[in-house]
């Protein structure tokens, strides 16, 4: 597997300069409560190696999950276990719900993964590798979150950030074409490739996450406006087209790359590059954005989230 060299290249972020981090060596450790609790936000931080728990919505630190070679994008399923992409040792690993042990280890067999989506009808789970070790990036699909994956690519699609199912089985996927434009691509069920998504109504400067919140497509800008600021875009989708409808500020951060809706709150993770406060967790008002409700500063380079549920 590849070393670990500080570059910020295999990063779903701007490009800027970042130093190589890890935090001491320790061991996974979860409160006696994660396992009963009915939500849980876990936070991947890609500048200390580790991966926070914590209870949702109040963000008291409910665990911590080490041993991470730059986590990122995070999923979880059904079952409430979550998915983890360990972007720099090429695979992904699973855990409980509040649990401490990998359950799961997936070797990604192509590229450095960085998000991940489970499909809530079948269980198969896709994965987005920014780029592969020999080119561009695409999406990996695991039947049933086992096995050996499936790749779909586009041609113009050089750069894979993350993906997210709707309620009828279409995936859809953030990237960039090798230029740095952003690209929305589909891959609809029982598809071959991923196709492209016109996007209307505004304009994404950078891939950010993508999600559903149980009626609209919601996309994520980290460079909202060309500005060092992170909203999120909801769209219609008809035919080949996405139409954004309306726009989510999520004021006070700098670079929110993985957001994630439940109800009436999105939850994300603020890399402060800016420098004008400390990286945080934050929780906004959904959709109509703002002010933080609530903010704490225990990380250092969030990416991903997820909530997840216990059933």
């Amino acid at each position: 597997m590849p070393q670990d060299t500080g570059s910020p290249s295999t990063l779903a972020l701007p490009a800027r300069a970042i130093a190589a981090q890890r935090s001491a060596a320790r061991a996974s450790w979860m409160s006696p409560a994660a396992a009963s609790a009915k939500s849980l936000l876990y936070v991947s931080d890609a500048g200390t190696f580790e991966v926070y728990a914590y209870a949702f919505p109040s963000l008291a630190l409910m665990g911590t999950l080490t041993g991470f070679n730059r986590p990122q994008g995070e999923c979880s399923d059904s079952a409430g276990n979550v998915w983890i992409t360990n972007t720099n040792s090429l695979n992904l690993l699973e855990y409980a719900h509040g649990g401490t042990n990998v359950i799961a280890d997936l070797a990604d067999p192509t590229g450095y993964p960085v998000g991940c989506a489970v499909n809530p009808a079948t269980g198969d789970l896709a994965v987005t590798n920014l780029f592969d070790v020999s080119g561009g990036g695409e999406v990996l699909v695991y039947k049933n979150a086992r096995g050996t994956p499936r790749p779909y690519g586009n041609p113009a699609l050089h750069y894979c950030y993350f993906d997210a199912y709707d309620d009828k089985g279409n995936l859809y996927v953030s990237g960039s074409a090798s230029g740095g434009a952003y690209l929305l691509t589909l891959l609809k069920p029982g598809g071959t490739a991923l196709s492209h998504v016109a996007l209307t109504g505004g304009t994404i400067y950078f891939p950010g996450g993508v999600a559903w919140d149980g009626s609209s497509l919601v996309l994520g800008d980290q460079k909202c406006g060309n500005r060092e600021a992170s909203c999120l875009y909801r769209a219609s989708v008809s035919g080949a087209t996405a139409h954004i409808t309306g726009a989510t500020a999520l004021k006070n951060a700098c670079d929110v790359a993985q957001a994630s809706i439940a109800g009436k709150q999105v939850a994300g993770g603020d890399y402060e590059y800016c420098g004008t406060r400390h990286s945080s967790v934050d929780l906004w008002p959904y959709p109509s954005g703002g002010t933080p409700d609530k903010r704490i500063t225990r990380t250092e380079t969030p990416v991903g989230t997820t909530i997840s549920e216990k059933p």
